[in-house]
């Protein structure tokens, strides 16, 4: 019986191999849906991505493209006859158009940068795209000598518009400079395009963009550009600007005039001339992930999350009526309307059921399942997972978090419990099927193999407003780590956790608050790390987002005491906890060198530890194997010291011998 039970479950490789649909869009007629589905190739540890199309009830099924890279960004014309999408199939992203009623794709784009975002002319005539510089002759020639030293803050490669008219393949230049523009939106008349301006493309200058808008038939020439008109220009993040459908109006995210990580970003209105912004979710209290405009540009729909879930809501142009178009216990994202706006396409997962594309009304929520992807994996034999909450018993704030139980779960008996921290510090754990970085560390596997699993929502986590994001400002490690421990204590007093059985495990700032925990708690039996930040000092001088730190420990200039004091490496103490830490060789947002200090220090102490780190990796592992084996590695290492309560050797006294 046992052995049936297994082959039910859910595995490593299902985790790193699921198809993953995104991106559906409507013909402009309202009858197909193109979409993309990423699947792994483990044979070459990569996963491709390829164009998909159905009908709107889910018939005629049909494979568009089929390369070895990631086509993606599906954009139909408005006149329907062709799809645009963005590929990396020869090495660098193109633009790439087909025929949906047949044939194969053809390049577009014969540019030698890279291409990003895009978008159609309102004639299906150009379309405006962004590309990052490409390297020049002199730095290619530089480089082919060994010639090429860099100096920091020079010789950026800036990202700029351009037009490109799809019958003649004739690209126009429309920026120029030591800026970087993204996200081109036409007007309606197709006589404008409003784009964000930052200093550069680097991800730290995401909080410090502008919206502008230019002339689409004033091209530069070899040396200059005509001058962009500002629309919005004040501190923090303005981004995504969209025209409404009568051209009055232009729709954005706005940190509303804040410079700060901490700040929600919220929809605002402009006149499309200029003017003062116009808050439209107030009532919402979150950061909408994408919005569209009503066709009669009175209001905007937009998706987002709430709490543990993702809906889409309604507002109008003025700010009033904000409304959730969908009550449903799931996630609902990648939303597209179709052209009357009577309904809308979006994908779909529960914490029970995979992700799927799926069509509903507008005025009656009623998914209708279109793809059928991953009907392999909705028979599988799951851990129970209960939403639950408790109180943080120091200031009465309540925390909520997700609890998969073990497969086979007797009410009354003892579990080893393994918790969860999840990164951000503002991700969040949510009723998704696969979860925040469910792929790492696999809640259904774990439950499958005798834990249970929590994954808690401290406070400074986002989709629950703006109060509860900024709650531990300048307290990492404080309320939020007595959060969590509060909630593992409430499963201790339920009876379900086992006092003598606790693991603890997180990957970036998760991973900070499980370092945190080797100089803080002596409940752990094991505690595995990844990509932490172990040291805020240093993390502050090498992360490639420099203003991240200042906005969680105001003011500037840093206190280094301060600093330090919330930093895991100054709290350690020698642990009877075995550790496990695990790294990507490539990752810029947290070095490595955050993973070797902690090593080294703790090996120095004489504990348990093991570190493992993964080339070509960024922040997280982007390739199946890489991903399946950190899983492979956690629960191998918890089974052996959490489940059958392996005792790893104490830490010696004088730490390693010299």
């Amino acid at each position: 019986m046992l052995s049936l039970v297994l082959a039910a479950t859910l595995s490593i490789t299902d985790y790193a191999t699921m198809p993953i649909p995104s991106s559906p869009r409507f013909s402009p007629d309202g009858k197909r849906i193109v979409y993309v589905v990423t699947r792994a190739d483990l044979d070459r540890s990569v996963y491709d991505s390829n164009l998909w199309m159905a009908g709107v009830d889910g018939a005629n099924v049909v494979r568009l493209t089929r390369s070895n890279g990631n086509d993606s960004d599906p954009a139909w014309s408005p006149d329907g006859k062709q799809i645009a999408f963005v590929s990396d199939r020869e090495s660098r992203n193109a633009l790439w158009m087909l025929d949906p009623n047949g044939g194969e794709p053809w390049k577009l784009t014969h540019e030698t940068g890279s291409i990003s975002n895009f978008e159609w002319s309102p004639d299906s005539k150009s379309i405006a795209f962004v590309m990052s510089d490409p390297v020049s002759a002199e730095q290619e020639r530089r480089k082919k000598e060994r010639d090429d030293v860099h100096v920091i803050g020079e010789e950026l490669r800036q990202s700029h518009l351009y037009i490109i008219d799809v019958g003649t393949q004739s690209v126009r230049r429309m920026t120029r400079g030591e800026f970087s523009v993204d996200h081109p939106s036409w007007s309606p008349d197709g006589k404008r395009i409003v784009v964000e301006r930052m200093p550069t493309s680097a991800p730290n200058d995401y909080f410090r963009s502008d919206l502008y808008t230019l002339l689409t038939d004033v091209p530069c020439d070899a040396s200059a550009c005509p001058s962009m008109t500002p629309i919005v220009v004040r501190p923090g993040t303005d981004v995504h600007g969209r025209f409404s459908p009568d051209g009055r109006w232009i729709a954005f995210l706005s940190g509303g005039g804040v410079f700060d990580w901490l700040h929600e970003t919220e929809l605002y209105v402009v006149p499309s001339a200029g003017g003062t912004p116009r808050l439209l979710s107030r009532d919402y209290n979150r950061s909408p992930a994408a919005f569209t405009w009503s066709a009669d540009s009175r209001s905007i729909y937009f998706e987002g999350a709430w709490n543990m879930t993702s809906q889409l809501f309604r507002v109008g142009a003025d700010g009033e009526n904000f409304s959730r178009v969908t009550y449903a216990e799931s996630l609902v994202t990648d939303v597209d309307m179709n052209r009357d706006q009577r309904r809308f396409a979006f994908v779909q997962q529960t914490i029970t059921t995979p992700p799927e594309v799926y069509v509903s009304d507008v005025k009656t929520f009623a998914p209708r399942q279109v793809t059928h992807l991953n009907d392999a994996y909705r028979d599988r034999t799951l851990g129970a997972t209960r939403v639950i909450r408790w109180k943080n018993p120091k200031d009465g704030l309540e925390i909520e978090g997700l609890l998969t139980l073990p497969i086979g779960y007797e009410p009354g008996k003892r579990y080893p419990l393994l918790t969860f921290v999840h990164g951000g510090p503002a991700s969040r754990f949510d009723r998704g099927f696969i979860g925040y970085l469910g792929y790492l560390y696999m809640p259904h596997v774990l439950a499958a193999n005798g834990f249970a699993v929590l994954r808690p929502n401290p406070r400074g986590t986002g989709g629950y407003g703006q109060k509860f994001r900024e709650a531990n400002r300048n307290d990492w490690g404080g309320m939020d780590w007595l959060d969590i421990n509060a909630g593992i204590d409430k499963l201790l007093a339920d009876g379900i956790a086992d006092p003598q059985r606790l693991g603890l495990m997180g990957w970036s700032y998760g991973g900070l608050l499980a370092s945190w925990a080797i100089g803080h708690s002596d409940r752990m039996r094991a505690i595995s790390i990844g990509a932490p930040v172990v040291d805020l000092v240093s993390f502050h001088g090498t992360t490639d987002i420099r203003d991240f730190i200042p906005s969680y420990f105001p003011p500037t200039p840093l206190s280094l005491d301060q600093i330090r004091a919330r930093s895991p490496l100054w709290n350690l103490r020698p642990t009877n906890a075995a550790v496990l830490i695990q790294h990507g060789e490539a990752d810029d947002r947290v070095p490595l060198s955050q993973s070797t200090m902690l090593y080294r220090i703790l090996d120095e102490m004489g504990v348990n530890v093991t570190m493992v780190t993964y080339p070509r990796s960024p922040h997280a592992p982007r390739e199946p194997k890489q991903r399946m084996d950190v899983a492979r590695r956690n629960l191998e290492f918890f089974r052996r010291y959490v489940l059958n309560a392996e005792s790893p050797a104490p830490p010696s006294s004088g730490g390693r011998s010299q």
